[in-house]
């Protein structure tokens, strides 16, 4: 097989021709794939301090300037609704983890790990997103690495944007963030 460490020929022609096949098989396995598009959109409504849980302290004090020190990771669950009004439709909720990764006194930078569970008007199915966000700028961006039911072999981003934030009558803080997602779905 081998010659003075090097592969043979006939070998090296055997590999050279089950690498072809093994492309081509694959290539005629996405032609018979389509990839849909789709587009969803919701409100997220965040009580803060009602279902989230701040399971690891900050390793750092915050910066002044910041309000969460460096290294505080917290789990949390919120109500996806149709429009920004709480009480309207629900659309399902979001769970995941986020931690304080960078905290200076510009601002405090989250890496978010997250499921969006929606059950909406008959669409169902969860979506895993992850990435870094600062929270405090007009936008930000997470990828949506995967997803399961509806959205089985989903990939995009979605983009949040601040909408308000308000006192509620026993003194939370209440936010309300629009996300919209854009997905590919692979359907084979």
């Amino acid at each position: 097989m081998e010659v003075g460490g090097l592969v043979s020929r006939p070998l090296l022609a055997l590999m050279v021709v089950l690498l072809i096949i093994c492309t081509l098989g694959s290539e005629v396995a996405d032609a018979k794939c389509k990839t849909k598009k789709r587009k969803l959109s919701f409100y997220l409504q965040q009580e803060i301090g009602l279902n989230e849980l701040i399971m690891v302290p900050s390793a750092r004090a915050p910066v002044n300037g910041t309000a969460t020190g460096f290294g505080l990771e917290m789990v949390y669950e919120f109500t996806m609704t149709k429009t920004k009004d709480p009480s309207s439709a629900v659309m399902g909720y979001v769970r995941g983890t986020a931690i304080a990764v960078n905290n200076t006194a510009a601002a405090t930078v989250f890496f978010v790990s997250n499921v969006v569970h929606i059950d909406y008007k008959g669409t169902t199915g969860t979506l895993s997103q992850q990435a870094e966000g600062v929270f405090t700028e007009t936008s930000w961006e997470f990828s949506v690495l995967g997803g399961t039911g509806d959205f089985r072999n989903a990939v995009g981003y979605s983009i949040g944007k601040p909408v308000s934030s308000s006192r509620t009558p026993s003194g939370r803080l209440h936010v309300v963030t629009r996300y919209r997602i854009y997905l590919w779905l692979r359907q084979c």
